[in-house]
């Protein structure tokens, strides 16, 4: 009989065995945070995915396994569907590191990359604002055309202080004279030139900044808008990101008095007036408005899944204001409430371009904004505010004819936000029959 020798462990051995792997644990959970830090500096400079934020990434990946596979190499190698105690384990430590969590998700649904994208612009929405109130609060005004600009747009716009009466309550916007012929000739070869084009039709943020390249004239007004005719299913998508947004007299909780019920009455206008296919998502996402884009956008993605013959996406919004800014202009004979396009570049001038937020329909997406203004200039002079140029991306890279309008503000009756409808209609409809300025 052989005789198998056993060594009895101490417990001095045991309580030296506790500390050292403790000790080994401090040391991964110190190693991860500084590579973390390795990572945030590769990506926070450019904004972009830099070989340190590659390296802090695999080398968190690497210490995050050698730690399960230290200390429980048996669970760790169970392939199972229940949570077991090392996915425990490494919830509570990955949930020191959430920039880790993120990017280890890469590879999953598409839920969480969404969920991803929309903390990331929610942190940036943060930082955006912040930058603004520092620009506005700038009394010099000096600024360049790249980074920030009203020029004469926001004085063009008629801004009245409240006197405490509804203009537009009494005007049913069923009256609402169509325009039969052109207002204004624009002078094209003038807005050739960007700094006279962005001083008459753009407002660009503080936070963010264009140039001649991007908001080209020409290469803008040659892209295509004209939507296919010969086609079984709607054409066009109206659908509100911020479904909640009401007017100085709307009910609260009804939808019908809200931006949503502005879809209704646009939905009605462009399908029996023009024969528009049109489908209206009357959904809410904006129960927590400062998620509201990284809700959307997964609902936004199964539309279009579920619906392949939509080439328009209309994302309607009422704007904020100061509460004694009033917002009103007449349009042949109608008192209505103005209205602003709206485009994410992608860009701040703080990170630079968001290499997490790209936008490859971003030209279209600006052709679209800037032919809906001239043609409104001409047809509707008054009517449009302008276009408003900020650093995010908003949903708009979803569709390459995605344009988001904003109706008004806070401060205007639900009548006068109703009576917006019939012109953006009109225009709407004169871009997607292919019409020029």
């Amino acid at each position: 009989m052989q005789v198998r020798q056993v060594s009895i462990e101490t417990k001095k051995d045991k309580k030296r065995r506790r500390i050292g792997a403790i000790f080994i644990l401090l040391f991964c959970v110190c190693a991860a945070f500084l590579t973390e830090l390795v990572q945030l500096r590769g990506i926070s400079r450019t904004g972009e995915h830099t070989f340190a934020a590659y390296a802090g990434l695999k080398t968190q990946e690497s210490i995050y396994q050698n730690v399960l596979d230290y200390y429980l190499p048996i669970i760790n190698s169970e392939k199972t569907t229940e949570r077991s105690v090392s996915q425990l384990l490494a919830d509570a430590v990955m949930g020191c590191f959430p920039i880790y969590t993120y990017a280890s998700q890469e590879g999953e649904a598409a839920a969480s990359e969404s969920a991803f994208e929309a903390e990331l612009e929610q942190q940036l929405a943060a930082q955006l604002q912040e930058e603004n109130e520092a620009w506005y609060a700038d009394e010099s005004g000096e600024d360049t055309l790249q980074t920030g600009q009203t020029g004469d747009l926001l004085q063009q716009s008629l801004y009245h202080q409240m006197q405490g009466n509804d203009t537009a309550g009494s005007v049913e916007h069923s009256l609402f004279s169509y325009a039969t012929k052109k207002a204004v000739n624009l002078d094209l070869e003038e807005l050739k030139d960007y700094q006279t084009l962005v001083k008459k039709h753009y407002c660009i943020d503080g936070t963010t900044g264009s140039n001649g390249s991007q908001l080209n004239l020409e290469k803008l007004l040659k892209k295509n808008m004209k939507l296919k005719s010969d086609v079984d299913g709607p054409q066009i998508l109206i659908y509100h990101t911020h479904s909640l947004e009401g007017y100085r007299d709307s009910k609260s909780g009804d939808k019908d008095e809200s931006v949503v019920g502005l879809g209704d009455y646009l939905t009605e206008i462009l399908t029996e007036r023009y024969g528009f296919q049109v489908l209206h998502d009357r959904s809410t996402y904006d129960s927590d408005r400062d998620r509201a884009y990284g809700v959307a956008g997964p609902a936004l993605q199964k539309i279009l899944k579920d619906n392949p013959t939509i080439e328009v996406v209309i994302d309607l919004h009422r704007d904020g204001v100061a509460e004694d800014t009033y917002l009103l202009t007449e349009v042949n004979d109608t008192v209505m409430a103005p209205v602003m396009f709206f485009n994410g570049l992608s860009y701040t001038n703080k990170n630079g371009a968001l290499a997490s937020l790209k936008n490859p329909n971003q030209q279209t997406n600006l052709a679209f904004s800037l032919q809906m203004e001239l043609i409104a200039s001409e047809y509707y002079p008054g009517f449009s505010r302008g276009i408003y140029l900020k650093g995010l991306r908003y949903n708009l890279h979803y569709c390459p004819k995605s344009l988001l309008v904003e109706v008004g503000a806070q401060t205007n009756s639900l009548q006068e936000a109703m009576n917006a409808m019939p012109p953006l209609a009109d225009v709407l409809n004169r871009v997607l029959s292919g019409e020029k300025p």
